[in-house]
Protein backbone atom coordinates (compact mmCIF):
# COMPACT_ATOMS: atom_id res chain seq x y z
CA UNK A 1 0.00 0.00 0.00
CA UNK A 2 1.11 3.09 -0.57
CA UNK A 3 1.83 5.84 1.60
CA UNK A 4 -0.40 8.94 0.42
CA UNK A 5 -3.43 6.00 0.48
CA UNK A 6 -2.16 5.61 3.98
CA UNK A 7 -2.62 9.16 4.88
CA UNK A 8 -5.71 9.77 3.06
CA UNK A 9 -7.30 6.30 5.06
CA UNK A 10 -5.51 7.88 8.56
CA UNK A 11 -7.27 11.28 7.68
CA UNK A 12 -10.94 9.95 7.12
CA UNK A 13 -10.52 7.65 10.17
CA UNK A 14 -9.74 10.74 12.19
CA UNK A 15 -11.93 12.77 10.78
CA UNK A 16 -15.16 10.34 11.79
CA UNK A 17 -13.07 10.16 15.11
CA UNK A 18 -13.84 13.69 15.70
CA UNK A 19 -16.92 14.09 14.46
CA UNK A 20 -18.19 11.24 16.86
CA UNK A 21 -16.14 12.70 20.16
CA UNK A 22 -17.69 15.94 19.21
CA UNK A 23 -21.22 14.36 18.94
CA UNK A 24 -20.71 12.89 22.24
CA UNK A 25 -19.73 16.29 24.68
CA UNK A 26 -22.81 17.44 23.28
CA UNK A 27 -25.19 18.57 25.89
CA UNK A 28 -27.69 15.44 26.63
CA UNK A 29 -31.56 16.12 25.94
CA UNK A 30 -33.64 17.76 29.01
CA UNK A 31 -36.42 16.28 30.17
CA UNK A 32 -39.65 18.52 29.14
CA UNK A 33 -42.03 18.96 31.98
CA UNK A 34 -45.19 17.56 31.49
CA UNK A 35 -48.39 19.19 33.56
CA UNK A 36 -50.53 17.25 35.40
CA UNK A 37 -54.36 17.59 36.73
CA UNK A 38 -57.61 15.59 37.69
CA UNK A 39 -58.91 14.15 40.20
CA UNK A 40 -59.08 11.23 42.78
CA UNK A 41 -61.44 9.87 45.31
CA UNK A 42 -60.63 7.63 48.17
CA UNK A 43 -61.87 5.01 50.38
CA UNK A 44 -60.47 5.16 53.87
CA UNK A 45 -59.75 2.64 56.36
CA UNK A 46 -59.04 3.24 60.23
CA UNK A 47 -56.59 1.18 61.25
CA UNK A 48 -55.99 2.69 64.71
CA UNK A 49 -56.59 5.69 66.69
CA UNK A 50 -54.30 6.56 69.77
CA UNK A 51 -53.86 9.50 72.25
CA UNK A 52 -50.04 10.48 72.96
CA UNK A 53 -50.38 13.47 75.27
CA UNK A 54 -52.42 16.34 73.99
CA UNK A 55 -52.02 14.86 70.37
CA UNK A 56 -54.52 12.50 68.20
CA UNK A 57 -52.36 9.74 66.16
CA UNK A 58 -54.79 8.13 63.50
CA UNK A 59 -53.50 5.54 60.96
CA UNK A 60 -55.57 4.88 58.31
CA UNK A 61 -55.53 2.30 55.03
CA UNK A 62 -56.39 3.69 51.93
CA UNK A 63 -57.42 3.12 48.12
CA UNK A 64 -57.38 5.79 45.78
CA UNK A 65 -58.97 5.85 42.52
CA UNK A 66 -56.79 8.36 40.40
CA UNK A 67 -58.58 10.67 37.21
CA UNK A 68 -56.84 12.62 34.73
CA UNK A 69 -53.06 12.27 34.00
CA UNK A 70 -52.80 9.80 36.44
CA UNK A 71 -54.85 7.22 35.45
CA UNK A 72 -55.24 4.20 38.27
CA UNK A 73 -55.24 2.77 41.80
CA UNK A 74 -53.33 3.64 44.54
CA UNK A 75 -53.25 1.98 47.44
CA UNK A 76 -51.27 2.62 50.15
CA UNK A 77 -51.33 3.77 54.62
CA UNK A 78 -51.55 7.30 55.99
CA UNK A 79 -50.53 8.36 59.28
CA UNK A 80 -52.04 11.39 61.03
CA UNK A 81 -51.11 13.45 63.75
CA UNK A 82 -53.50 16.04 65.38
CA UNK A 83 -52.96 18.76 68.10
CA UNK A 84 -55.41 20.19 70.86
CA UNK A 85 -54.71 23.44 69.21
CA UNK A 86 -56.43 22.60 65.82
CA UNK A 87 -52.71 21.92 63.80
CA UNK A 88 -51.76 18.71 62.58
CA UNK A 89 -49.54 16.54 59.99
CA UNK A 90 -50.68 13.78 57.27
CA UNK A 91 -47.90 11.69 55.79
CA UNK A 92 -48.93 8.81 53.37
CA UNK A 93 -47.52 6.78 50.97
CA UNK A 94 -48.21 3.54 48.41
CA UNK A 95 -47.80 1.95 44.99
CA UNK A 96 -49.93 3.52 42.22
CA UNK A 97 -50.56 1.31 39.44
CA UNK A 98 -51.86 2.53 36.14
CA UNK A 99 -51.16 4.99 33.48
CA UNK A 100 -49.40 8.30 33.67
CA UNK A 101 -49.80 10.29 30.56
CA UNK A 102 -50.02 7.36 28.82
CA UNK A 103 -47.67 5.25 30.23
CA UNK A 104 -48.19 1.90 32.06
CA UNK A 105 -46.56 0.94 35.32
CA UNK A 106 -46.08 1.47 38.76
CA UNK A 107 -44.68 4.20 40.68
CA UNK A 108 -44.43 5.38 44.27
CA UNK A 109 -46.51 8.35 45.23
CA UNK A 110 -46.06 9.91 48.74
CA UNK A 111 -48.01 13.05 50.43
CA UNK A 112 -47.85 15.39 53.27
CA UNK A 113 -50.29 17.62 54.34
CA UNK A 114 -49.87 20.92 56.73
CA UNK A 115 -52.34 21.56 58.50
CA UNK A 116 -52.41 24.95 60.50
CA UNK A 117 -54.85 28.06 61.11
CA UNK A 118 -54.12 29.46 57.75
CA UNK A 119 -55.64 26.27 55.85
CA UNK A 120 -54.16 22.98 54.49
CA UNK A 121 -50.91 22.65 52.18
CA UNK A 122 -50.71 19.30 50.85
CA UNK A 123 -47.65 18.50 48.52
CA UNK A 124 -46.98 14.92 46.86
CA UNK A 125 -44.11 13.38 45.28
CA UNK A 126 -44.04 10.66 42.77
CA UNK A 127 -40.98 8.36 41.77
CA UNK A 128 -39.13 5.07 41.63
CA UNK A 129 -41.44 3.93 38.71
CA UNK A 130 -41.56 0.81 36.72
CA UNK A 131 -42.48 -0.27 33.03
CA UNK A 132 -42.88 2.20 31.43
CA UNK A 133 -42.93 4.94 34.59
CA UNK A 134 -39.11 3.79 34.99
CA UNK A 135 -37.15 7.29 35.58
CA UNK A 136 -40.39 9.08 36.41
CA UNK A 137 -40.33 12.08 39.02
CA UNK A 138 -42.59 15.16 39.76
CA UNK A 139 -44.40 16.89 42.46
CA UNK A 140 -47.85 19.11 42.57
CA UNK A 141 -50.69 19.95 45.05
CA UNK A 142 -53.73 18.65 46.08
CA UNK A 143 -56.48 21.49 46.25
CA UNK A 144 -58.58 22.45 49.09
CA UNK A 145 -62.25 21.89 47.45
CA UNK A 146 -62.59 18.10 49.91
CA UNK A 147 -66.58 17.11 48.68
CA UNK A 148 -66.85 13.97 51.41
CA UNK A 149 -68.73 11.58 49.35
CA UNK A 150 -70.74 8.01 51.23
CA UNK A 151 -67.77 6.18 50.77
CA UNK A 152 -66.71 3.46 48.08
CA UNK A 153 -67.47 -0.03 48.63
CA UNK A 154 -64.81 -2.19 51.05
CA UNK A 155 -63.91 -4.88 48.54
CA UNK A 156 -64.41 -4.59 44.86
CA UNK A 157 -63.34 -1.03 44.66
CA UNK A 158 -64.40 -0.18 41.12
CA UNK A 159 -62.72 3.26 39.88
CA UNK A 160 -64.81 3.63 37.50
CA UNK A 161 -68.26 3.38 39.40
CA UNK A 162 -66.69 5.03 42.40
CA UNK A 163 -67.92 6.60 45.06
CA UNK A 164 -70.88 4.63 44.91
CA UNK A 165 -73.71 5.11 47.99
CA UNK A 166 -73.00 1.83 49.76
CA UNK A 167 -71.03 4.14 52.75
CA UNK A 168 -68.71 0.78 53.31
CA UNK A 169 -65.51 3.50 54.14
CA UNK A 170 -64.73 5.06 57.37
CA UNK A 171 -64.67 7.91 54.99
CA UNK A 172 -64.58 8.85 51.47
CA UNK A 173 -63.93 12.08 49.88
CA UNK A 174 -62.50 13.49 45.95
CA UNK A 175 -59.77 16.01 45.80
CA UNK A 176 -58.23 17.88 42.49
CA UNK A 177 -54.74 17.19 41.70
CA UNK A 178 -52.14 19.45 39.56
CA UNK A 179 -48.11 19.68 38.92
CA UNK A 180 -45.57 18.26 36.57
CA UNK A 181 -43.74 15.66 36.10
CA UNK A 182 -40.73 14.55 34.05
CA UNK A 183 -39.63 11.30 32.21
CA UNK A 184 -35.64 10.52 32.34
CA UNK A 185 -34.24 11.26 29.02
Amino acid sequence: MNKPKIKQQLRRSFFALAIVGALLTLPKAQAQPIPTSGSTTDCEHVISVRTTGSNTIITLEITVCFHGTFEGTWVGTERDVFRADGFGTVHGSGVFSGTVNGRSGTMVFSYHVTISRNGEVTHWVVNQGTGDLAGLSGQGTFQNDVEHGPGCPGSGFDCTDCPPATGTCDDSFTLDYTGQIDFAP
